[in-house]
């Protein structure tokens, strides 16, 4: 009864060496064949040709005056490059976007959202108002809430500013008084 087994495990020895036959490293230079390609064209080397720098022309925008802008279901949208409006009565809604924008308010607003930069916005007294962009100036009324994002503003306002939010630096605010101030900035003065 052993010589079976015996042969048996023999046969699969011998299986298992003739499998991991093809596994053993043989050591000697192994050659890699690489296909060959035809003659190289040669390739022309692409030529060059320096020019002077043309200086780029020097150009002076005034803000263009836009028609007066109309409060329309208690809503206002100034939106723009280098223009400027004017409102003449109240309200509800003022939403001022662009940049360079030169806007005259008469009246006062519950809401006022600035987006952009280098505007300058005239305005009453104010609600809510909330500030994003750099080098923007704002001369009012009393406001409400200020949120600011955003660096280099001037806030004046004739009156009190309620709660201020600034996540900026370097901006100036004017006002007879201040509610809580969260000057999450550096360099901002409140005077």
């Amino acid at each position: 009864m052993h010589a079976p087994r015996r042969t048996l495990g023999v046969a699969l020895a011998l299986a298992t060496t003739l499998a991991l036959a093809g596994c053993i490293v043989v050591p000697g230079p192994r050659t890699t064949v690489i296909p060959t390609r035809g003659p190289a064209t040669p390739v022309p080397s692409p030529t060059w040709e320096t020019l002077a720098p043309t200086p780029a022309p020097t150009v002076t925008v005034d803000p263009a005056p836009a028609p007066d802008a109309l409060c329309v279901n208690g809503k206002a949208v100034l939106a723009g490059n280098d223009v400027s409006f004017a409102v003449t009565g109240d309200c509800a809604e003022v939403t001022i976007a662009g940049n360079r924008i030169i806007a005259q308010i008469a009246g006062s607003a519950d809401t006022v959202l600035l987006q952009g930069s280098g505007n300058s916005v005239t305005i009453g007294d104010m609600g809510d108002v909330r500030i994003e962009g750099n080098d923007n100036s704002f001369v009012s009324g009393a406001i409400g809430s200020l949120q600011i994002a955003g660096d280099r503003m001037r806030i004046d306002a004739d009156g009190a500013i309620g709660d201020v939010t600034v996540n900026g630096n370097d901006n100036t605010f004017s006002a007879t008084g201040y509610g809580t101030i969260q000057d999450n900035g550096g360099r901002n003065v409140f005077g």
